[in-house]
């Protein structure tokens, strides 16, 4: 036995990338760095940061679809800032995005207050049942 030569007991582990693993082309170690020095947030899941490069991928990539159909009803033979920017304004999809028709805070303050009721229903009748 050889402690060097792993061949026999372990087959070698190659060593990939997480954006390579999501099939993705946006890199996933990088969104993860932005999104903890952020301070967004005290705790960050592991599939956080994946989910979000796969958005943004998917956001960039249909502006810049956007942007190639128009582009080539201009005849021009480069994507432009310009147009990126028409691409913003024509599509509807991107439209939305940019607007950001997400729950509003009052909604989410609404939810909160739901939470700590049931919370609180939840503790009152255990303390029933354990009076019992």
């Amino acid at each position: 036995w050889d402690p060097n030569n792993d061949s026999e007991g372990k087959a070698t582990k190659s060593r990939s990338s997480r954006s390579s693993r999501a099939g993705l082309l946006f890199p996933v170690s990088r969104v993860e760095r932005q999104l903890r020095s952020g301070c967004f947030a005290r705790r960050l899941g592991a599939e956080a940061p994946v989910y979000l490069a796969a958005v943004l991928q998917c956001v960039t990539e249909e502006a810049v679809a956007v942007a190639g159909r128009i582009a080539k009803d201009r005849d021009d033979s480069c994507i432009s800032a310009l147009h990126l920017r028409t691409a913003l304004r024509k599509s509807s999809v991107l439209k939305q995005l940019r607007r950001g028709n997400g729950p509003s805070h009052h909604a989410r303050a609404g939810q909160e207050r739901q939470c700590r009721a049931l919370a609180s229903r939840k503790k009152a009748t255990k303390q029933k049942q354990a009076t019992k």
